[in-house]
């Protein structure tokens, strides 16, 4: 720590950054709001208030919270730009600035249960990206879920969440925030990924209720007093379906393993028969009547739509994906993040080269419903067409209001597979790539129905579908219905494979 005062409290020095002012302090960090001298942004800096005295400790930090960094590639994770031990042996995480929490949000204004459906939904997707790759948050809770002026939610702290294991037992209790996390914790079980579902379920009651389940009003509770809480009920709330409830109450049983995984979790909060979302996507929640972030949004809950039916809402400044969930059978909404993010889940950016100007191999023939000329299944959509061969590309990246994706050969790693096309109505020519997806001659075409006919396959169950345009400028109308099952998930050419 330097000798530079601010408010009278030392600041840390922490390469790269100037201009650092406390912006929140809590028991075990402080968190900067700094200027990252290289670029000239704004920023924030958690500096943990202990010390890692040995270089063991400092060794283990920066790997376990460089592993944790892999995770800010999720569209609902805060973007985790650097980490680093200061020359005092303080550990510290350089992160995007947000601006709150929705332990914030939960004091002033609870939400409504179709925004904490939403809420669960993206850090759900968040926790079951990050479990599968074997990274762990462990301290889940309102306050390290954060939103933006670019995005509504994001999971913060999966870098200092690895520290947990480096203190001593004695402190246990206020690392893990008891009033979020589950019985195993108080026993020193060794961490699973339940103890994240349990978090999550917990934060979802609280943000509603406006405090945690069975939690009083004692802040300091002793742990007798905790360990009784286990034993209450989780109570149903005023204006919040028992569907709703009864999914959490199944995230917070007593035993681990009766738990759903994240991504359960995330298919049974989105089979909960609530309306869309109405909830702004800038910035947190507001719940002060509707807004509308798309065809469906509105003061009123709407009835789940059927499969077919569902389109993606494109509001502005964001990128959003469609997602088939696995058990409910139904088409959830999943931010992707800010303008000039790439898809969800992508460890690097894509190649930046445009998806027509680059020529791949050879690949492997139409798909086997697909054929062209008179031979083509009946009932596509009016403008959907066959193509001759099987495309494959690797992640859309958005940059400004433009999509792009390399050309791949089908036969190496790759994230997407063209299953129809459509050629762009002039009135679309050089409109931005929002306007286009949410054009309803191309969201008839690059719809489920189509990915069925085309593809033969019944039960899209893991599948993703994106639409991507012509390249601006090109005399060739030709836009892309893609369909994937992660960032370069397939490893041969899966569509024709049937």
């Amino acid at each position: 720590m330097t000798d530079t005062p601010t408010g009278g409290l030392p600041v840390p020095i922490v390469p790269g950054l100037t201009d650092l002012r406390v912006f929140a302090r809590g028991g075990y960090a402080t968190v900067y709001q700094a200027t990252q001298i290289s670029v000239g942004r704004e920023v924030a800096v958690k500096v943990e208030n202990r010390t890692l005295d040995s270089e063991r400790d400092q060794a283990r930090f920066l790997r376990e919270a460089r592993a944790a960094g892999r995770m800010s590639s999720h569209p609902h994770v805060v973007d985790l730009f650097d980490v680093g031990v200061t020359v005092d042996q303080h550990p510290y995480l350089i992160m995007e600035l947000c601006d709150g929490s929705y332990a914030e949000r939960m004091r002033t204004s609870p939400l409504g249960p179709v925004e904490a459906r939403d809420l669960g939904l993206k850090i759900a997707d968040a926790l079951a990206h990050s479990h599968g790759a074997g990274v762990l948050h462990r301290d889940v809770k309102p306050a390290n879920i954060l939103y933006s002026h670019f995005n509504s939610a994001v999971l913060a702290d999966f870098g200092l969440a690895v520290l947990a294991e480096a203190r001593d037992a004695s402190v246990t209790l206020e690392v893990l925030t008891p009033a979020y996390a589950p019985p195993e914790m108080f026993n020193h079980s060794p961490p699973s990924p339940a103890v994240d579902v349990y978090a999550l379920c917990a934060t979802l009651y609280a943000v509603m209720h406006g405090r945690p389940p069975r939690w009083q009003s004692e802040r300091n509770p002793s742990l007798v007093t905790v360990l009784e809480m286990f034993n209450q009920p989780v109570p149903s709330l005023p204006g919040v379906p028992d569907e709703l409830i009864d999914v959490l109450r199944a995230g917070m049983v007593n035993d681990p393993a009766e738990r759903p995984s994240a991504l359960e979790l995330h298919d049974l909060l989105a089979s909960v028969p609530l309306g869309r979302p109405s909830a702004p996507v800038s910035g947190a929640p507001t719940g002060e009547g509707p807004i509308h972030v798309g065809p469906y949004a509105g003061g009123q809950p709407v009835p789940r739509p059927a499969v077919e039916d569902v389109h993606p809402t494109v509001p502005d400044g964001r990128r959003w994906r469609r997602w088939f969930l696995g058990g409910a059978g139904v088409l959830a909404l999943a931010a992707s993040g800010t303008a000039g993010a790439w898809m969800a889940g992508s460890g690097q950016p894509p190649d930046p080269s445009p998806s027509v100007s680059r020529v791949a191999a050879p690949a492997t023939g139409p798909l086997p419903g697909c054929t062209t000329g008179p031979g083509s299944p009946t009932g596509l959509p009016e403008g959907a067409r066959c193509l001759p061969e099987l495309e494959c590309f690797g992640p859309v990246r958005i940059r400004g209001n433009r999509a792009e994706a390399a050309r791949v050969p089908c036969a190496g790693p790759h994230t997407w597979e063209t299953y129809a096309e459509g050629i762009l109505p002039v009135s679309l020519v050089g409109a931005d790539y929002d306007d286009v997806v949410a054009a309803e001659p191309v969201r008839q075409v690059c719809s489920v129905t189509t990915f069925r006919l085309t593809t033969g396959i019944t039960e899209p169950v893991g599948w993703h579908l994106e639409v991507l345009p012509p390249v601006d400028g090109s005399l060739d109308r030709t836009y892309r219905c893609l369909a994937g099952r992660g960032v370069d998930a397939l490893t041969a050419p899966t569509l024709t494979d049937r």
